[in-house]
């Protein structure tokens, strides 16, 4: 009696289906194509530029855990190497800025699970109550750092401190960041690729490929 062949096919059908729904940033894998991610967005680019093989598509009007922003696509060579979350968002109260990053902590966990690291890095005590000793101990986690304790918010922005939590998969590297220079604080999420780190480091800084 012959085995129906319609498993099998049935099988192939859903291996396929199931590599074309995997995505590594919005709707868009790693190593596509500028036209590719193009057509997985729904509306034109706000801008495009090309700089020495690296080539930047951003899109604007962006929302992520309620915050707008944009999206930001970065080729190497043409392929798609890394891409990040810019969040443009104003508070006159800077301490809003870490319940804006604590809001959007909870959406990556779920989608990438524990974090590989996270870590609150103190530069400075100057607008704290505590010594940095203590705050290099106790207050270490962004976890720790509370949108209601005093001028977090302001240490931020002063670059006196640094919000880091990184995620690693087989296929990127995850890093949300809260930082601040010059009393201006960023809030972004950045996403690099794995396979196509390299190349990226290579067209960002000539020079520095390793030997094979």
């Amino acid at each position: 009696m012959r085995t129906p062949r319609y498993p099998l096919i049935a099988l192939a059908c859903f291996t396929a289906a199931s590599a074309l729904a995997q995505t590594d940033f919005r709707k868009a894998t790693w190593g596509m194509t500028v036209a590719q991610v193009m057509a997985t967005e729904s509306k034109p680019p706000a801008e495009v530029r090309e700089s020495n093989g690296e080539t930047i598509v951003e899109y604007d009007s962006i929302k992520l855990a309620g915050l707008p922003g944009r999206a930001i696509y970065v080729f190497a060579k043409s392929k798609l190497a890394r891409a990040k979350y810019f969040f443009e968002v104003e508070h006159a109260d800077e301490n809003v800025f870490i319940a804006d990053f604590r809001a959007v902590e909870p959406l990556l966990r779920e989608t990438y699970g524990k974090p590989a690291s996270e870590r609150a890095i103190w530069e400075d005590d100057a607008f704290q109550d505590e010594p940095k000793s203590y705050l290099d101990q106790d207050r270490a986690s962004p976890a720790n750092i509370l949108p209601s304790d005093r001028f977090v918010g302001l240490s931020v922005s002063a670059g006196y401190l640094r919000l880091y939590t990184q995620w690693r998969t087989g296929r990127t590297k995850v890093l949300h960041a809260l930082t601040g220079e010059n009393y201006q604080i960023t809030h972004q999420i950045e996403y690099r690729s794995v396979k196509w780190e390299t190349l990226d480091r290579e067209v960002r800084q000539p020079g520095t490929r390793q030997p094979q």
